[in-house]
């Protein structure tokens, strides 16, 4: 193997299969070693001026990084250029992101753009140098900017979701989110932003719990307790759930199709419901259909164990379970 193609191949590591025919020039390639390589079928042509080797994808971070070096073709990401939206959502592990074919990247107001590749979207803006970040080398807009850009351009109850699913991701909190919302100001969609962030509940277990919450909410529900846990004396977690009103002794599930075609899961979920309802508890379970197509039923079960409430803890007898005294102790019994 020639000294060029040793350096060719570890750029091409070292860029998850991608260069640009400038590297490939500075590596030592010739125009005619280049051509011969596409010609070959051993590498493809990406975007205008960048190329990609021919291989089974691990994941999709060389598509991310090909739309980056459109817009830097010595491979060294200028200030202010990351990925952003939905690409950068995705290296944060957000859920609940519309799929999105293009890959979005934000660079400076005054960027010019060498070329407008296709399937590549530039959304030219000023990004606060602390919102810049980087994962396996790659420019990215911080959780925290990238949910805040999101959250202002989509749908409400999907903004909502996408805030959730931040928060769930560990990268960044609530306070991040209300720290970020002042840089909006005057930008489309920043009184959303902020209704949204109001609406943003850390503790969330999955987008399905978060659109059940919404649900209650529009129906003129109290909004109900997130990530509910019962304890023992010594503060060992008996019992997790998603959704309830603690002191109502109410307890909503979301019930994923998935995970219950595991007998082992089915069985223990039974069994801990049965355990709830001998505490005290009433449970509502909830599946994909309900949240999605019978949301007024939803909202009229919820709505009924809660108006019925006191008069089933008030039957309760004493000391049936921390839980239930408490409960009991709120309504003076």
């Amino acid at each position: 193997m020639s000294p060029a193609a040793m350096d060719v191949d570890h750029v091409l590591v070292r860029q998850q299969g991608c260069l640009t025919r400038q590297q490939a020039i500075a590596a030592g390639m010739t125009e005619q070693q280049i051509r011969e390589r596409l010609r070959s079928g051993e590498w493809k042509s990406a975007h205008h001026g960048v190329l990609h080797e021919v291989r089974p994808a691990v994941d999709d971070r060389w598509r991310l990084r090909a739309a980056l070096l459109t817009q830097s073709p010595n491979g060294r990401w200028p200030p202010g250029v990351a990925l952003s939206h939905s690409s950068a959502a995705g290296l944060h592990g957000f859920e609940g992101v519309p799929a999105d074919p293009l890959v979005h990247l934000v660079v400076p107001r005054d960027w010019i753009a060498r070329h407008r590749p296709e399937g590549v979207r530039l959304h030219r803006c000023l990004t606060p140098p602390e919102h810049l970040d980087r994962i396996s080398g790659l420019p990215v807009t911080s959780a925290a900017w990238t949910a805040l850009s999101l959250i202002r351009a989509v749908p409400r109850q999907r903004a909502v979701v996408i805030a959730d699913s931040a928060l769930r991701s560990g990268w960044c909190t609530v306070d991040d989110l209300r720290r970020g919302l002042p840089l909006l100001a005057g930008l489309r969609g920043c009184v959303q932003a902020r209704r949204v962030v109001e609406l943003a509940r850390e503790g969330t277990d999955s987008c399905q719990e978060t659109l059940t919450r919404l649900i209650l909410l529009s129906g003129g529900l109290p909004e109900p307790d997130v990530d509910m846990r019962i304890r023992d004396e010594h503060g060992r977690l008996l019992a997790r759930g998603e959704l309830g009103y603690r002191d109502k002794l109410i307890w909503l599930e979301y019930d994923g199709f998935a995970v219950h075609t595991d007998r082992h899961v089915f069985r223990r979920d039974r069994t801990r419901q049965n355990w709830l309802v001998n505490r005290g508890w009433f449970v509502l379970r909830y599946t994909d259909e309900a949240v999605y197509r019978g949301q007024r039923r939803i909202v009229q079960d919820a709505g009924t164990a809660l108006s019925d409430a006191p008069a089933r803890i008030a039957a309760l007898r004493p000391r049936l379970s921390p839980e239930a005294d408490d409960a009991r102790r709120l309504l003076g019994l």
